[in-house]
């Protein structure tokens, strides 16, 4: 069966329709759904299709079901976990990407798209004030970013101990000391876990009451570390929005003969972007790699990471780009970029592209009004929330997050309380924040990402958010609080 190139028209047009009316509908949108598993696998599940059907209808009946079982997280009142929304002109972008279908690893396989991946990278690091002569890839997300940065990192130092991984492998290799704060983010272990390197190499750096990192202490650990060692910390924590004291981290490793920094910047690092954030990140262009998410507060549509390192020469090194086989020779021999020197995939779309459109149509301007607009809100709420009896913001709202405990009493009873207060919101579907932990307690997660939402979201979610917890609080004070979060 051949396809003809007139058949695209009509399907774009029917995708275009039921896409239009889904993002309109966000505001007023419930956020979760509510719908079983069971009756998503009836509606979406089946048999294996035997016969040709038609498309249209086909997309038609997809946009219907799946829709019945989406989370609204592109919506104003979404404040869970990390999830930001979608600048308007991304997601355009991000069409004609899927609609272009370039392989972008090779210049020559996609010239334009790489010279927009090429310049989508030098605007970063002006925006960022990163060293210009870094090297810049476009990843799937912070994960994927952070696994190539460490990577780099590995074998970097093992290169300096005297040890090649390319040729050697790592048994046998130099033990590398690993050195993180105790707010360590779960996307570092894994990554940890991935290039070979356990949790017997940990060593932990306690934090204060707004979790960054107690510099005072880094020292005495490094002096324990007598061979390569490995230091990350963080720019913008999960659960309070701090910065890590980046410039006395970075003097530190920078005293150690054979150390390097990584900041993990999934959430915080745009802060850079900022007049008045920037100051938060004092030193953090003393860095050796950084990582960050595009589709978290800079508003890229799914999926969007970027891995930064200062020597692009080692970044290249590491991801062997110039070992691809003979076919690929003289591909990478041309002397334009070739982003398989930049990260781990040799095949995939051109993710710089929306990167490139938002900071051509924003400019530094917009940027910066979008991550003070945040700031502020989640701010706003914060100050809302504290004038209530009973309701405790646990850090200083220094970025667009913080966490909140509700109630009085011993932990276990604020902790029922917390978690039966979010989870109600969750239900309700008007708002959505997120539990999450903070050094022991369970808390309502607050955080403001998403360029759609304005000050009238963030009033309604706090009166919806205060008149909750005064009903839980009602219940768990009338009966049990142990039987009824059961």
């Amino acid at each position: 069966m051949t396809h003809k190139f007139n058949q695209y028209s009509e399907l774009l047009n029917c995708s275009l329709s039921r896409a239009v009316d889904y993002l309109e509908s966000l505001p007023e949108r419930p956020i979760d759904q509510k719908i079983s598993s069971e009756s998503l696998r009836e509606l979406i599940g089946g048999k294996l299709p035997q016969q040709s059907g038609d498309p249209k209808q086909v997309l038609n009946e997809l946009a219907e079901n799946i829709e019945k079982g989406l989370i609204a997280s592109g919506g104003p009142r979404y404040f869970g976990y990390a999830i930001g929304g979608t600048f308007p002109v991304s997601l355009a972008a991000d069409w004609l990407v899927s609609a272009w279908d370039q392989n972008v690893p090779y210049y020559v396989s996609s010239p334009a798209t790489s010279v927009a991946e090429e310049t989508a990278a030098e605007w970063m690091l002006e925006l960022l004030g990163l060293p210009k002569t870094a090297g810049v890839g476009f990843t799937s997300g912070a994960q994927e970013a952070i696994y190539t940065a460490l990577i780099t990192a590995r074998n970097s130092l093992l290169k300096k101990a005297g040890w090649d991984v390319a040729k050697k492998g790592l048994y046998e290799a130099p033990r590398i000391h690993v050195v993180v704060s105790d707010q360590i983010h779960s996307t570092i272990k894994r990554a940890l876990w991935m290039i070979g390197l356990g949790e017997s190499d940990i060593k932990t750096i306690p934090t204060d009451s707004n979790l960054r990192i107690l510099p005072q202490y880094l020292p005495e650990i490094l002096a324990e570390c007598d061979g390569p060692t490995l230091v990350c910390a963080q720019a913008g924590c999960i659960d309070s929005g701090a910065f890590d004291p980046f410039e006395e981290i970075a003097a530190c490793v920078q005293a150690h003969p054979n150390a390097w920094l990584h900041v993990d910047g999934a959430i915080g690092l745009w802060s850079a972007a900022s007049q008045s954030q920037k100051h938060l990140l004092k030193g953090i262009e003393k860095a050796d790699s950084w990582d960050t998410d595009g589709h978290k507060w800079f508003n890229m549509p799914y999926d969007s990471g970027m891995v930064i390192v200062r020597d692009a020469a080692l970044l290249a090194e590491a991801m062997g780009g110039n070992s691809m086989g003979a076919y690929l020779t003289d591909a990478i021999a041309k002397p334009d970029r070739n982003a398989v020197n930049f990260g781990i995939a040799a095949s995939r779309r051109a993710r710089g592209v929306p990167v490139y459109a938002a900071i051509k149509a924003l400019g530094r301007q917009g940027i910066e009004e979008h991550l003070d607009h945040c700031c502020a809100m989640a701010m706003k709420m914060a100050d809302r929330l504290r004038e209530v009896d009973g309701i405790t913001i646990l850090n200083d709202v220094v970025s667009n997050r913080f966490s909140a405990q509700f109630g009085k009493g011993g932990d276990e009873f604020r902790n029922r309380l917390t978690e039966r207060v979010v989870h109600q919101l969750q239900q309700d579907g008007f708002c959505y924040p997120s539990t999450s932990g903070y050094k022991g307690l369970k808390t309502m997660l607050f955080s403001v990402l998403n360029c759609h939402t304005s000050e009238e979201d963030i009033d309604a979610t706090a009166e919806k958010i205060i008149e909750t917890y005064h009903i839980e609080l009602e219940k768990c004070q009338q009966h049990d609080v142990a039987a009824l979060c059961e």
